[in-house]
Parts: structure tokens; C-alpha cells; sequence
């Protein structure tokens, strides 16, 4: 599992799956209501250098590479996620963000110059012209509004105040020391926190633990082992479902009371 892009106004997943050993990258759909997996059916051979950029306005958004020793993305496909047909495409153009009006584009050779704004069903220019502050404002704002429904933990590294309270918290609930980096989100019934150990080797094992608001864990559980370095996004909640990924290549949703 590679990346993860939610799609908020039709409750779906956009899930990109990448195998380094066979160069073969395949795309799915995973509806969050009634949980069906659906594979998009795009040309295999082609795959590989294509990524999920985004899942919004029923669409789902892969890119392409510009660069491909610096992994510099380049060109925008739309593709219906319904039928995994390619709707539209942008070929020079490279994706900044979401607006309210459509995908925000730049010229990678050209990053300084002002972006775009394309219709999200067509991918015309719409005539609408941003400067980089603009772009980031609308972004931002809309993001914003988008994810309303959606929580995202927040990352303390160490040495911060409140991973220290997280720590020591750990500590004394399961007995713990986590080092690095704690990711952390709090609902009005659960805390929930993906932590990292250091192994007997030298590598980081990541853990993600529920508990109720009185400090008794619920759940446990490791989602990676002998890891070289932290990640972040390591879990989310979308509508009361706990999201997160085992091994990097199964994911398992938990239902949180309300």
C-alpha cells in the first residue's frame, strides 16, 4: 500500500498499491459505506510511472513524472472511478491542490509563474489565475471545509512538550518508551496513538493503541516492524471508522463508538 487519498463528497477511498519487485503499480476504489473494493482497470504497463495524486469532485487524479531520477511529478489524468476510463488529461501541467472550482495546476518548468485553475470534469482552464500566496490560501481554506468530517492526528517529534506528556503517558498505561515521534487525535470517546519503540537492533517498531477517556487500552496493535525512519498519517478518522495499515499491506478499519 503506497498512498491513500480520500474522496470526501462520494465517501470513497482512492488506493495506489505499488510492487517494486515486478514494477507493477495497480489502482483501487474502496467505497467507506459498504466497503467493496473495486480494481480501476488502466493499462498495467503503463502503471508504473503514474501515481495517485487525489480523489475529489467524483474523480480520481493520478500524475505522472517529469523527472523520473528525482520523482518530479508531471502531467494530470483524470480517471472515473466507476469505470477506471480516462476522462481527461493534462499533459504539461503538474497538480498543486483542490479549490472549490477545480484542480489548481502549475507549469513544472515554470514554478515561479502564476497556476491555473482547470474544471475538474474537463480539465479546461477556467480562466482563473492564482499567485503562489492566492493558491495556498484557496488550498488551504478548502481543505478545510473538505475534510470537516475527516480527523488527522498531529505529530509531536521528541523533544516537544507534548510528546513528552504522550510518553509519559504511555509509559505508565502500557509501559512503553517511545522515542522519535508520536502521532496523536482525541475524539470525544477514544485517544488514539501510533508510537514508535527502538528494537534490539537499532530499528523502530510502530504500535497504534486505543484508549477511552479513562486510560483503559482497548486496542493494540503493531503496524510496522524494523523500520529505518518515522512516517506521519499513520491513521485517520473519517465518520467514527478508525483507518490505518498493517505491514504496509493490509488495511483495517475499526468502527469507534460514538
Amino acid at each position: 500500500m503506497w498512498r491513500i487519498r480520500l474522496n470526501t463528497t462520494i465517501n470513497m477511498l482512492a488506493l495506489e498499491v505499488r510492487d517494486s519487485d515486478l514494477l507493477l503499480t495497480q489502482f483501487y476504489t474502496l467505497g467507506t459505506d459498504g466497503f467493496i473494493l473495486q480494481q480501476l482497470a488502466l493499462p498495467e504497463a503503463q502503471a508504473w510511472w503514474q501515481g495517485l495524486e487525489e480523489a475529489e469532485h467524483g474523480q480520481i487524479y493520478l500524475h505522472g513524472y517529469g523527472d523520473k531520477k528525482l520523482g518530479q511529478h508531471k502531467g494530470i489524468v483524470a480517471v472515473a472511478p466507476e469505470t477506471g476510463y480516462k476522462v481527461w488529461e493534462q499533459t504539461e501541467l503538474a497538480y498543486y491542490g483542490i479549490a472549490p472550482e477545480g484542480i489548481v495546476a502549475y507549469h513544472p518548468k515554470q514554478p515561479e509563474a502564476p497556476m491555473q485553475v482547470l474544471a475538474p470534469k474537463s480539465g479546461v482552464p477556467t480562466g482563473q489565475v492564482l499567485n503562489q500566496v492566492q493558491a495556498a490560501e484557496v488550498v488551504a481554506q478548502h481543505s478545510r471545509s473538505r475534510y470537516a468530517d475527516c480527523h488527522y492526528p498531529v505529530l509531536y517529534r521528541e523533544g516537544e512538550e507534548y510528546f513528552e506528556q504522550v510518553q509519559h503517558f504511555l509509559e505508565l498505561q502500557i509501559g512503553v518508551a517511545a522515542v522519535q515521534a508520536i502521532e496523536y487525535a482525541e475524539t470525544a470517546t477514544h485517544l488514539i496513538i501510533s508510537f514508535y519503540i527502538q528494537d534490539t537492533e537499532g530499528k523502530l517498531c510502530n504500535s497504534l493503541v486505543i484508549f477511552d477517556l479513562d486510560g483503559n487500552l482497548l486496542l493494540q496493535e503493531q503496524l510496522g516492524s524494523s523500520l529505518s525512519g518515522i512516517g506521519s498519517d499513520t491513521f485517520f478518522i473519517f465518520k467514527h471508522n478508525l483507518f490505518f495499515i498493517l505491514n504496509r499491506v493490509i488495511l483495517q478499519v475499526f468502527r469507534l463508538s460514538v
